[in-house]
């Protein structure tokens, strides 16, 4: 009896400290302080995202520092039970961050390692979650909910920041949510994962968090000042930067880390205009900084243009390419799946149904091209006899890929109907439980308890 309750007690100790040294927030392995000091560089780049709320004043705010500076602003007015929306970001709908004519804002911010999910028995939504939420909710309880019922990623490269009117605010990460209170604040790092307090790399986090903690209000004032103090310049410079009043639905505009001029939206009135889309640089008057930088990619981009020779169809022929379509197993690009579509007058391959519009240009009937500073390829598609169009051929620098016409929507079906039982809730619970800072604390004062009655049993053999 004494040697069997000596193998469970061993067993139950190995079991909890193995607990106490799961990775958090990723299924990764742990990432060690030497390993994060390698990366020093990533922490010098990516995006600083604010959030701040007192009695009078509920704002969002962001920088937005990358290479690419096609930036665009997007107006979206409501329709089909989706809320009037703002988006911001890069050339090809590659949008970032915006916010919702209900009060809610939220922002990407790019993380250290992409993190694997894996999908469990919830049912994957086929396009991206922030848009979503955009699309459909009020208040951060709202994406919470989107986000629990719905698988978002295979694989996470970026964490969210939510914020609502109302003063809720979180940072939705892989497999925890960060919720603020007074402030939020933001950068490239999964707080869950890294110690702030040992990140020599989190410069702009600390200072934004001191800003908030020194100061007796929330005011544009404030938030201008923090972006000011996190923006950043050299090879990923702040290529614009916005303040959202979440209770007046303003957004103020920055281009090019320049505090000193700024443009703003009331986005009621913007919504009420109809769809409208804007460049960025066509809103300033100060650009000389942002055309030194933008120069050499427009110069390397207009360099291959050269070798193509555009031509102009009638639209009617871009029907016959509508629709869904899947690619090979070994292409290595984000996404299989594919949309083929004729949105505001131009014809796109869509990456994800609502972002990476990614446009194409005719040299033929049947020949196109896209060109742009996150992708360059050419499409090809392959008409049949009867002048119907199951599938083209996808061009890059890596070689010709073949894509056949499928259906999204079947699908969509599919992941709605996984079946979701009491134990496969219960699992997933337990599962994302385990990847929280609260089941690590448990597991390390349980296994500390179990250390203890481990060594007085064993001591009590001794005697």
């Amino acid at each position: 009896m004494n040697k069997t309750w000596h193998k469970i007690g061993l067993i139950l100790l190995l079991i909890l400290l193995l607990g106490v040294f799961l990775p958090l927030g990723s299924q990764e392995e742990n990432i060690s302080q030497d390993a994060r000091d390698q990366v020093s560089s990533f922490y010098d780049s990516g995006c600083t995202v604010i959030y701040g709320v007192d009695e009078e004043n509920v704002l969002g705010g962001n920088n937005e520092d990358f290479t690419d500076s096609e930036t665009r602003i997007w107006f979206l007015p409501p329709e089909d039970g989706k809320f009037g929306r703002a988006l911001v970001g890069y050339d090809s709908f590659i949008w970032q961050g915006g916010m919702n004519d209900q009060g809610l804002f939220f922002d990407a911010m790019s993380i250290e390692e992409p993190v694997k999910v894996e999908q469990g028995n919830k049912p994957k939504y086929q396009g991206s979650l922030p848009a979503k939420a955009l699309e459909t909710c009020a208040d951060v309880d709202c994406v919470l909910d989107l986000f629990a019922r719905y698988h978002a990623y295979d694989t996470w490269v970026f964490q969210f920041m939510f914020g609502d009117a109302s003063g809720n605010s979180v940072i939705i990460e892989p497999f925890q949510n960060n919720h603020g209170g007074r402030f939020l604040v933001g950068t490239n790092f999964l707080q869950s994962v890294v110690d702030e307090n040992r990140c020599r790399y989190c410069d702009r986090y600390w200072t934004a968090r001191s800003m908030f903690e020194n100061s007796d209000s929330i005011s544009v004032d404030l938030m201008r000042d923090i972006l000011i103090a996190t923006q950043l310049e050299g090879d990923y410079p702040t290529q614009y930067s916005t303040i959202y009043d979440l209770k007046e639905n303003l957004i103020y505009l920055y281009l090019f880390h320049n505090f000193e001029e700024v443009r703003i939206f009331d986005l009621d009135e913007e919504l009420a205009k109809g769809y409208h889309v804007l460049r960025m640089e066509n809103l300033f008057d100060d650009t000389l900084g942002y055309y030194v930088f933008a120069r050499t990619e427009r110069g390397r981009q207009a360099e291959i243009r050269a070798d193509y020779y555009p031509v102009e169809l009638d639209s009617e022929i871009y029907s016959a390419y509508l629709g869904d379509y899947l690619g090979p197993e070994d292409l290595d690009m984000a996404f299989d799946h594919y949309s083929v579509d004729f949105v505001n007058g131009d014809l796109v391959l869509k990456l994800i149904p609502d972002k990476a519009w990614m446009k194409l240009e005719p040299t033929s009937e049947t020949e196109f091209f896209h060109l742009s500073f996150f992708d360059h390829f050419e499409i090809t598609f392959l008409p049949e006899g009867n002048g119907e169009v199951n599938g083209f051929i996808l061009s890059n620098a890596d070689g010709d890929y073949e894509f056949q016409r499928t259906s999204l929507q079947a699908q969509a079906d599919k992941e709605e109907t996984r079946p979701v039982t009491f134990w496969s809730v219960l699992w997933d619970k337990i599962w994302r439980f385990s990847r929280t800072n609260t089941f690590k604390f448990l597991a390390i004062i349980l296994g500390l308890i179990l250390l203890q009655f481990v060594l007085q049993y064993l001591k009590s053999l001794l005697v």
